[in-house]
Parts: structure tokens; C-alpha cells; sequence
């Protein structure tokens, strides 16, 4: 995790009640898009902060403001990577965090799409988190993570021109594998997956990438000669093409690996219909030159998808596939050391906290931190067991025994619900450098961000940026503050500071 550090000072209690400068940069953007112009914004102290009160009993999972998103957000110049005609850039007044804000009118489609994401908080890193809802009287805006690297769609604009070599291509397939994977574990299914439901985090060697069309998931599209091409057979054959399956959301990945390979979709046409017949008789072709180019493997898996749903295999055998060892691993003995630094119990209301400041203040390795977890994660079922972890570190160690005690230590601090398993939070909260985190201004920010008007935390306030019941945040509050009625700042500096 990167350090996130500042050098100014918490100097009164005053202090706290004044509005800062945001920082100018964001770590994400400004390391990959030096010539993003961001320029400086104060807060507006009038905001009140709170979510409105009638629209959130309806929305529970999200935060809504019945106001604009200009009190909280300012509008700035966009940068070297296109946006869609109802998306803005933006910057958060306050932590400095670039955004987009995508603008949808007030009808009875979107009204059904907002109460959507109440029900499916669509909670991974491998998706496009949606911070907050902003209501006004004609639209809904939705602030949701800006991917500075734009959408897959755009590095294929030549067909001539294939830009990622099949390493890179077998990162980017599996992290769209595992965006799926969440998605069946919450029973939700998009349909249509193409280059354009995918974009990248940033421009890093890292290509890391997140599903972005999230209202995809909710609002499905009338075929046209656009989305025709991510039809799997079985929908073809159908005159009711509305059902969805996670089959044909795997068949639509088989159909993105063939185009990043070839710059091509597998089946072309002039209409609709032709298309539809190409696919009905799987005329894709696997013996032009961009498939002599790649591995064996790397054909072999995708026509172990490009066939009919009953013989199509399973996304769990999909990402279990042998081509997909051609990535490229991550350094484990630094991610060893990581674990080893960090010795602190953590509470369960820090980690909270712990995972707030670094979603929204200090994301920038949250993407490639993942992509760690995930190598570690054999089973793919989001959770790391003490036996997942020491089939990778047993040869680090002098002996199987102390292997196993170094484990046993990680879990102490790491398994901070005692589950017996680390899942991506807990994960992330352990190898994170804490003093890099917990600086004052840091801190500051937290506060005012999570805080009530009156200044004090609030387990009614938490719950909206926790997704945590107001029962259990009492419960927590009595094991972690002396006067949970009365909480302010020096509290919460006190409590976060244990871990220093």
C-alpha cells in the first residue's frame, strides 16, 4: 500500500471545524495521466451531510442526497480518455478523489435500476463501486470509480492492431472471470458482454480492470446490430431473447478473448439476422494467422467455450484452465514481508475504518492488491484458508513446522472475525502499511467525511458508509469507546492511533 502521507498537523479542536484544501492529486490518476489538470477546491461548509431521510428507507445500501452532487463534488476538464455523453468527471471536494457522475433522467426505468442497487450492493474489486446517489428534480446521479485507462473498446479501434500481448490478455480475460464468479455467488447476470462492459483502472503495466457497466446488470438492452455479436447460440435459436444465464455471460468472455486476439469479433455480418446465423453454425475460424501467434492453450480454452450451452464448460473450470498460468505472478516473498510487518490486533471497528480510509482516500493499490489475494485464493471462493496459504509459503521456511506457526501468527491478527478464513478485507487490512495510513490528516479527512453535522460519530450516520447494521455498530461502539453517546474526534484519533 502505498504511503498516502501528508505533512500538515491537526493543531486545535478549532482546527477540525475549518475547511482544508483537498489535495491536488490523486495517486491513481496522476501517476498514469500527467496531463490531467486538477485544480484546488475548498468544501462548501453549509452541506448538511446527512442522507435524506425519506429516499434512504427505500435505498439502504446506498448513500442518498437529496440535493446536488456540485455541494460535495466539482466538475473538471476530463483528461485524455473518453467519456460516455452522460458521464462527468469529477473531483470530491474534500478527499481530492477523482469520480465520474453519470447523469440518468427520473422515468420509471431508472427508478427500477436505482432500486436495484439497494438490493445488490455489488460489493468487488473487480466492479466499479458506486459511492453515492445524488437526487434532484429531473435526474439521478450516480458517483461512481473513474477508470483513468478507458474501456477496452478503445485499444481496438484498428482491427489491424492487437495491443496487449496474450500474457496481458489472460490477466485481463480472468479479472472479467472474476467479476463473473461475484456476480453468480449474488445471482445477477449482465447478458451482453463485450469490450465496452470493461474498462481499465489506469494506464500501469498492471492491467488491471473493472466491470463498469453496472446498469447493464439491471437494464437490459433491445438486440441491435451492436450487442448482436455477445449472443450465445441458445439465444439465437429463442424468439424471446431476454433470458439470462451466467452461461451465456461465460460464452461472452470466450467472445472477448477471440477479439483481443484476433481484433475481430468470432462472428461478423452485415444484419442482425446474418450474424445470428454465423453464431448459430459456430463459424468462428481458428486457423487465421493472430491464433499462429498464440499458444495452444489459449485456442484450446476458447473453443472449450464457443460451443453449444451443453457442452460449454463451467466458469469454475474456466478459471482453473491451464492458459491462464501465463500471467504473470506476483512477487510473494514481498507480500510475505508485508504480513510480517504488521503485528497489531486489529479491532473489528478499526478494520471498518481501515478499509473506508483506503477505498477512499487511499485506493491506488487496491487493484493490483487483489490480484494478490486472488493467486493465493486456489479455490476461487473469496476466502484464504490456512492450508491455501501454506501451499505457496511452505518452501519459504526452514521447516513445514515453522511455516505453519508463521501462519497461525498471520490469522491471529488477520481473522479478525475468527471465521477461520481472511477474506479481501481482512487481507487488505493486514498487509497495509498502517503508519503510511493513519497520518493526522488522514484522519481528519475520515472524521469529517463520517461524522454527523454535530461533529460526532453516529452508528445511524456509520451504517451508510459501513453497509453495517445499526446493531452491530452498537455493539462495537460499547467494546471500543467508554461513552459511545459521545463520540468525537480525539476518540476516534485515540482508537485509530492503538494500531500505530
Amino acid at each position: 500500500m502505498g504511503p498516502c502521507q501528508s505533512q500538515s498537523k491537526l493543531k486545535s479542536r478549532k482546527d477540525l471545524q475549518q475547511p482544508t484544501l483537498i489535495r491536488k492529486t490523486d495517486q491513481v490518476l496522476t501517476n498514469n495521466n500527467p496531463s490531467l489538470n486538477l485544480p484546488s477546491f475548498s468544501p462548501n461548509q453549509e452541506v448538511n451531510s446527512e442522507p435524506y431521510d425519506d429516499t434512504k428507507k427505500n435505498l439502504s445500501q446506498l448513500k442518498v442526497y437529496r440535493f446536488s452532487y456540485k455541494q460535495f463534488y466539482s466538475e473538471i476538464t476530463q483528461g485524455n480518455m473518453r467519456l460516455q455523453l452522460n458521464q462527468k468527471l469529477v473531483q470530491h471536494n474534500l478527499t481530492g478523489k477523482i469520480r465520474v457522475v453519470e447523469q440518468y433522467e427520473r422515468n420509471q426505468q431508472n427508478e427500477e435500476f436505482i432500486s436495484q442497487l439497494k438490493r445488490y450492493p455489488l460489493d468487488n474489486p473487480r466492479i466499479v463501486t458506486v459511492h453515492e446517489l445524488f437526487i434532484v428534480e429531473e435526474y439521478y446521479h450516480l458517483i461512481v470509480d473513474y477508470c483513468s485507462g478507458g474501456q477496452l473498446s478503445n485499444y481496438y479501434v484498428d482491427k489491424s492492431i492487437i495491443p496487449f500481448t496474450e500474457a496481458e490478455i489472460a490477466s485481463i480475460i480472468y479479472q472479467a472471470a472474476e467479476s463473473l464468479r461475484y456476480l453468480e455467488q449474488i445471482g445477477l447476470t449482465h447478458g451482453f458482454l463485450d469490450l465496452n462492459s470493461f474498462s481499465r483502472v489506469d494506464m500501469s503495466h498492471h492491467f488491471q480492470i473493472k466491470l463498469s457497466d453496472i446498469r447493464g446488470l439491471f437494464v437490459k438492452p433491445n438486440l441491435n446490430r451492436h450487442n448482436v455479436f455477445s449472443l450465445p447460440p441458445e439465444a439465437c435459436i429463442k424468439k424471446d431473447q431476454s433470458e439470462f444465464d451466467h452461461q451465456r455471460d461465460l460464452w461472452s468472455l470466450g467472445v472477448m478473448a477471440y477479439q483481443m486476439i484476433c481484433g475481430y469479433p468470432p462472428f461478423e455480418g452485415n444484419t442482425i439476422e446474418s450474424v445470428k446465423s454465423q453464431i448459430k453454425k459456430m463459424a468462428a475460424q481458428y486457423n487465421n494467422f493472430q491464433f499462429d501467434r498464440v499458444s495452444k492453450l489459449c485456442r484450446q480454452l476458447i473453443q472449450r467455450v464457443l460451443v453449444p450451452a451443453k457442452q460449454r464448460i463451467s466458469l469454475q473450470a474456466f478459471m482453473n484452465d491451464q492458459w491462464f498460468k501465463i500471467r504473470t505472478k506476483q512477487n510473494d516473498q514481498n507480500l510475505l514481508t508485508k504480513l510480517q510487518q504488521n503485528k497489531v490486533k486489529v479491532s473489528e471497528l478499526q478494520q471498518l475504518f481501515l478499509i473506508f480510509i483506503i477505498k477512499n482516500i487511499c485506493s491506488a493499490d487496491q487493484q493490483q492488491l487483489y490480484t494478490e489475494f486472488a493467486n493465493l485464493d486456489e479455490n476461487q471462493d473469496g476466502q484464504l484458508t490456512k492450508d491455501e496459504i501454506l501451499r505457496v509459503y511452505s518452501n519459504r521456511f526452514d521447516s513445514k513446522a515453522d511455516a505453519k506457526l508463521f501462519i497461525e501468527n498471520i490469522f491471529k491478527i488477520a481473522d479478525v472475525d475468527k471465521s477461520g478464513t481472511i477474506d479481501f478485507g481482512e487481507f487488505l487490512v493486514a498487509i497495509t502499511d498502517k503508519s503510511g495510513l493513519l497520518t493526522e490528516e488522514n484522519l481528519k479527512t475520515t472524521f469529517k467525511m463520517v461524522a454527523s453535522s454535530n461533529g460526532k460519530l453516529t452508528t445511524q450516520k456509520l451504517r451508510f458508509h459501513f453497509n453495517t447494521s445499526v446493531s452491530k455498530l452498537d455493539k462495537l461502539f460499547l467494546e471500543n469507546f467508554n461513552n459511545p453517546q459521545n463520540v468525537g474526534y480525539s476518540e476516534f484519533e485515540a482508537l485509530m492511533k492503538q494500531l500505530l
